[in-house]
């Protein structure tokens, strides 16, 4: 799996009161009823097409979005997942298609994502072998119209945490989640840390 980079001081996690949010929940609750385009144009020309989620202003802080603005984000993804496969239907090629809900990086990780070719190997190998221990979807998106029709497989997100970044040792907040020391001949040493779960829906 290639894991993302942490990025140092970013935090998940903070109470300061969202400006505007009356206004941000009205517009997700209007996108949650609608599919995001697809070019295919745009796919068979890059090998993969993908809808992210933006979700401004949670995504600019890194902070985690209400629950409620989760499932709504979810039900976009679901809603342009099933609409796409209405496009991929002309396609003569092996496509991969999934959604991804990340768990502790929601609103800047989740998408729908499509590929073909060498893409499609490359994003069907993305997280490697899913976690026969991994948690369940979580009830809030499992009980949203659609996602019982594919398949769900948890798979561990990672971060690398990078030692240039903490030339004093590992932040503590690293070691005390599940990790691994990598060590690169030639490069700096790096922890894998894993920050949570992903669950990967495919249509069976």
């Amino acid at each position: 799996m290639r894991a993302i980079k942490h990025r140092r001081g970013t935090s998940f996690q903070s109470n300061k009161k969202i400006r505007g949010g009356k206004r941000h929940l009205r517009y997700r609750q209007a996108e949650s009823t609608w599919a995001a385009p697809l070019s295919v144009d745009a796919l068979l020309n890059r090998q993969y097409y993908y809808e992210k989620l933006g979700l401004h202003p949670w995504h600019w802080h890194h902070r985690q979005p209400p629950m409620l603005v989760r499932q709504l984000a979810a039900q976009h993804l679901l809603i342009t997942f099933f609409a796409w496969q209405l496009e991929l239907a002309v396609l003569t090629e092996p496509v991969y298609a999934a959604v991804w809900l990340v768990g502790p990086e929601f609103a800047h990780s989740s998408q729908v994502i499509v590929s073909i070719r060498k893409m499609a190997d490359r994003y069907q190998n993305r997280f490697g072998e899913p976690s026969s221990e991994g948690p369940p979807l979580p009830a809030a998106y499992r009980e949203l119209p659609g996602a019982a029709k594919l398949r769900w497989q948890p798979h561990p997100w990672e971060v690398v945490v990078d030692s240039f970044d903490y030339p004093n040792g590992w932040p503590e907040w690293a070691l005390e989640k599940p990790h691994c020391l990598c060590q690169p001949e030639g490069n700096d040493e790096y922890l894998l840390v894993q920050t949570g779960w992903v669950w990967v829906g495919q249509l069976t």
